[in-house]
């Protein structure tokens, strides 16, 4: 397994090639606010027009908008994970208040809680008895990287994890709970006065109807892409860079998040710097030697895929 030590052991050697090699790393960890906060409204925005095509339109364009509304619940979960890296804003006031107030309601959960597990994971990484965000399925891979796949998908804990975020979790407090349901119904109310009670019940359940189908089916896929089929041992041992374009990019790491290789690596990089960054370390012999690099999710023998079947090279 990979304990703590080796972890921040490969942080400290990447920096110190970077160092050596004199490459300006530091230019990475400057934010732009504005950026994120031009996203969030952004997926605020296209996450009302699906739900306005579904209910103002016609009832037919209800399966478009759930999958569009999985993809910007997607996308808000990675401002999410930026969030509780403090990657928002350097002042946790303000990083913590746009969090709480914009994203971590909307997607049920507690930024605290997400904080506390999310830091867990890196540092406890691929720990069998550690590393909350381990999925299960790793030993004895199939034949196949469906199987692996569905194996994932069908699990009922990670699935109520989609569809209640935090709600369900037994570790969050009730205080946390209640002000996820409290936001919510101010947040539904607000809406039934503004545009009506059948817009805010359209919202309500096609926000639903989302988190427990494709947004689960995304998030699997997703979480598989970051380190299933590795062997734990290190950051470099146990996590991979997915650098793929085109549309699948798009649906399943819309905000960069399939570089995670990279943001193990250097954690305080914002979403919107990992490109440059993955750029940067491609520089480094060190890097190119030891890390996981996909290029294609189906495709092509060093896809992300084979890695979850039992004739996967990585």
């Amino acid at each position: 397994m990979a304990p703590t030590s080796e972890v921040l052991a490969d942080m400290a050697e990447l920096r110190n090639h970077l160092k050596l090699r004199g490459l300006p790393y530091s230019e990475l960890f400057k934010l732009q606010p504005v950026h994120a906060l031009l996203d969030i409204a952004f997926d605020w925005a296209i996450i009302f027009s699906a739900v306005a095509a579904a209910v103002w339109l016609h009832v037919g364009w209800a399966p478009l908008s759930v999958l569009v509304i999985s993809n910007r619940q997607r996308a808000l979960g990675n401002i999410l994970h930026d969030a509780g890296h403090r990657n928002l804003w350097r002042d946790k006031e303000r990083n913590d208040l746009i969090a709480r107030t914009l994203v971590a309601p909307f997607l049920f959960s507690s930024l605290t809680r997400y904080r506390e597990t999310h830091f867990q994971h890196h540092l406890e990484l691929g720990r069998v008895e550690g590393d909350p965000d381990l999925l299960p399925g790793q030993d004895g891979l199939p034949s196949h990287w469906m199987t692996s796949y569905m194996r994932c998908l069908v699990c009922w804990s990670t699935w109520m994890g989609s569809l209640g975020g935090h709600l369900f979790a037994g570790k969050v407090g009730l205080q946390s709970k209640l002000y996820i349901v409290g936001w919510w119904l101010c947040f539904i109310g607000a809406i039934a006065g503004l545009l009506g009670v059948e817009f805010a019940f359209g919202f309500l359940s096609l926000w639903l109807i989302a988190r427990a189908t494709l947004f689960h089916c995304i998030t699997t896929f997703r979480e598989m892409c970051d380190h299933f089929g590795l062997h734990p041992g290190g950051v470099f041992g146990f996590t991979r860079d997915v650098v793929c374009h085109g549309p699948w990019r798009w649906i399943f790491h819309p905000r960069n998040n399939g570089y995670h290789l990279t943001h193990h690596l250097l954690p305080a990089v914002p979403y919107y710097r990992l490109p440059e960054a993955h750029d940067l370390l491609l520089g480094l012999p060190s890097f190119n030697e030891r890390s996981h690099v996909c290029r294609s999710y189906f495709t092509m023998p060093t896809a992300v895929t084979a890695a979850w079947q039992s004739e996967a090279v990585t």
